[in-house]
């Protein structure tokens, strides 16, 4: 199997666990260099984190969160890496009634022809816009799909400036971990 890895139909009931994430709190969490807001971070002993441990015996998660992200929510970021986060990044679409062009974009940078690094941050300035870079794969969102990918890809939302209001914003439970997805 190619990465990245596209699992439909990943969690049993998922709109239960999408009214669950629902209630939880979501808040901003500030570092020096950029603030990230909507995040909800979740045990890992919960439902995701888990059922990824069972998948992959040799895959260790170490951060699950879901994230809310209403349209013009401000982001830290576009076009980047999630390599300082963890060996594999995995995403859980969470909305049942998706705009057609929502999901991950994967990308090329133009100067280099590469597909992702392994320097945290290496090209956060130029990942604030698609200048510079050419799409090399959109995985679409769909309501309890999830997407496995390696942690260095460069990769970004599909929607610039995220989308819905409330509780019918874009939500996900994003997931980073350490080892092998194999």
């Amino acid at each position: 199997m190619e990465f990245p890895y596209v699992i439909d139909n990943f969690i049993e009931d998922p709109g239960a666990y999408r009214e669950q994430a629902l209630t939880m709190p979501f808040q901003s969490h500030h570092f020096p260099e950029c603030s990230f807001h909507g995040i909800s971070v979740q045990p890992l002993i919960s439902l995701v984190p888990s059922r990824l441990a069972q998948m992959f015996p040799k895959f260790k998660p170490t951060l699950s969160f879901f994230r809310k992200s209403p349209k013009g929510q401000e982001e830290p970021h576009f076009i980047h890496t999630d390599v300082d986060m963890g060996d594999f990044s995995c995403i859980l679409f969470l909305n049942p009634n998706v705009p057609k062009e929502d999901g991950t974009k994967f990308w090329i940078h133009k100067a280099t022809g590469g597909i992702g690094n392994i320097f945290p941050h290496k090209m956060s300035e130029e990942g604030k816009t698609e200048d510079g870079w050419s799409m090399r794969k959109l995985i679409y969102a769909k309501f309890n799909r999830l997407i496995v990918f390696p942690s260095y890809y460069y990769h970004s939302r599909s929607i610039f400036n995220n989308w819905g209001e409330g509780d019918q914003a874009r939500l996900t439970q994003v997931t980073f971990g350490l080892g092998d997805i194999s």
